[in-house]
């Protein structure tokens, strides 16, 4: 699908996806988010000790991954995502997502950016807290 907007063109890949999918595996590298067009993914950590602690489940027209690649070229996905059914999925690319937060009021990417601290912050805590509760 190819969209123009003020002369600039902008590229959306779509991709199906088969239920039980990694389509994001924590601790790699980030160069894309996910729109979710159909179905649902999970997301979740692996312990130390490989049990999976599960932080949501995201359906159509919700995004994941999108942390990583607002924030800044260095930061690693903080969390894995599998499919939980069949997706249709449109992969929106850091390139595009950085090009429109540039072309946006400097606010708006100062807020996406702390936004993106706190729920990093408030994930590790949620994690801390159902390990200590399992333990």
């Amino acid at each position: 699908m190819n969209k123009k907007k003020n002369n600039k063109r902008i590229i959306l890949e779509r991709r199906f996806v088969p239920k039980g999918t990694v389509i994001i595996e924590e601790g790699e590298a980030a160069f894309c988010a996910y729109l979710i067009q159909s179905g649902s993914v999970l997301v979740y950590r692996k312990k130390e000790d490989n049990k999976i602690t599960e932080l949501a489940t995201l359906h159509a027209g919700e995004i994941c991954g999108e942390m990583a690649i607002i924030y800044d070229e260095t930061t690693l996905r903080s969390a894995s995502v599998k499919t939980l059914q069949d997706c249709n999925l449109i992969l929106i690319t850091r390139a595009a997502l950085k090009d429109k937060l540039e072309n946006s009021d400097p606010t708006v990417k100062a807020v996406a950016e702390m936004l993106v601290k706190r729920v990093r912050e408030t994930t590790d805590s949620v994690v801390k807290l159902k390990g200590s509760k399992e333990e």
